[in-house]
């Protein structure tokens, strides 16, 4: 396995950026026929409004340490990987903050033959919702804890067509569940399962280039309605065409746009249909210079108001070495939720900008010290907020 192959196998689980200025080429521990990657994030910094909420700040320095251990397994074309993270988070002013999530991935791709490919990935979390988001947006000090909730997801990717040919396609059947740790009414009616169906159809209309066509459905289902005669229950179908470059130009990318639509199981929620695009572009004016642009929409599930939330979003980062041990990442992303349905009225606009130094201090060592800043905006004055973060991270593998 070449030092690329390497690179970009052990990024699923990992916060190595495979093709970034800061990418390491990590080392293994051979077992049993598979490389051991394994490796260390160490972060510590501070955040003055840890529940982001103005009018009740909550101030602290915090700690992060995330060991984390892949496994990888190449034979021809075909590679199969398992992964374990861990991620203690302690606030030492806030310690009502404080968390402890897993993570465990297994993935294989698979090269039948030169026509036919299958993909495979299952992902087990037990993950948590800080204080402040999601369902507490405004109102963190309602509870005492973070929102632990266990989620898993299984997706199969089957291919077929030689890349070389003049059109493939891409077929994709997935499955997804989230489970919040709390056994009460309420937290039960965020339960929620969903299954996928997807395709995507691609032509070849120059060596590079692909015009492209997708369809995504959606089948979301919730465990427990508070009120049975109006369940969250819908179907949601995406449509949408573009076109797919990857040239040897500076400039590589996708331009995808469509139509998308939510219907409910209850009819007297009010069903959504509007435009979809999915846009990104990476360009490099330089070898040691990266610009990426994306901006999508989504109709995400509600978190307690209004039926569901459409979101547009929009980022923007540039990454650019200056010396060969030093390199600054430059991140801005901008977000509009407007919360849909059963009365709701509230605009959210959601702005993060972030700018980041790394250091390469070894090959197996990349320190980062960043800064961070967080606003939100609310037709709801109750909504707004501003934080600021600043931390020192340390990145250490083999």
């Amino acid at each position: 396995m070449n030092n690329m192959q390497k690179k970009c196998l052990v990024t699923v689980l990992s916060a190595i950026v495979c093709g970034k200025t800061i990418a390491q080429t990590p080392a293994s521990i051979e077992l049993g026929g598979f490389d051991l990657y394994p490796s260390l994030k160490g972060e510590f910094g501070h955040d003055d409004n840890v529940l982001r909420d103005d009018d009740s700040e909550v101030e602290s320095w915090k700690s992060t340490i995330a060991p984390e251990f892949i496994l990888v397994n190449s034979y021809g074309l075909n590679t199969i990987q398992a992964g374990y993270r861990l991620e203690r988070g302690n606030y030492f002013s806030s310690q009502a903050d404080s968390y402890t999530d897993h993570l465990f991935n297994l993935a294989g791709n698979f090269e039948l033959n030169v026509r036919h490919r299958v993909s495979v990935e299952a992902v087990y979390k037990d993950d948590h919702d800080e204080r402040g988001t999601a369902f507490t947006i405004g109102q963190g000090d309602i509870i005492d804890t973070p929102d632990q909730y266990k989620s898993s997801k299984v997706d199969v990717t089957y291919s077929y067509g030689a890349l070389t040919t003049k059109g493939r396609i891409d077929l994709n059947a997935g499955y997804q569940t989230t489970d919040y740790d709390i056994d009460t009414p309420l937290y039960r009616s965020r339960d929620r399962s969903t299954n996928t169906l997807a395709g995507t159809f691609y032509y070849k209309i120059m060596p590079a280039t692909d015009l492209t066509f997708d369809v995504i459905y959606n089948d979301i289902n919730y465990d427990f309605a508070l009120d049975p005669t109006t369940p969250l229950d819908s179907e949601e179908v995406r449509t949408l065409v573009g076109v797919e470059w990857d040239t040897t130009a500076k400039t590589t990318g996708y331009f995808k746009v469509g139509h998308r639509q939510k219907e409910f199981d209850d009819g007297s929620r009010e069903n959504f249909s509007g435009l979809d695009w999915r846009i990104g572009v990476t360009w490099n004016p330089r070898t040691y210079s990266t610009v990426d642009f994306t901006t999508f929409t989504n109709t995400n599930e509600t978190n307690g108001v209004g039926d569901f939330i459409d979101t547009q979003t929009y980022q923007l980062s540039w990454d650019h070495e200056w010396l060969d041990r030093v390199s600054t990442t430059v991140k801005a992303s901008y977000s509009e939720d407007v919360y849909t349905g059963s009365n709701a009225s509230r605009v959210d606009d959601n702005i993060t900008t972030m700018f980041t130094v790394n250091y390469v201090a070894r090959r197996y060592m990349v320190v980062q010290a960043g800064f961070t800043h967080d606003r939100r905006n609310s037709n709801e004055d109750i909504i707004d907020f501003d934080r600021n973060i600043v931390s020192l991270t340390v990145n250490i593998t083999l």
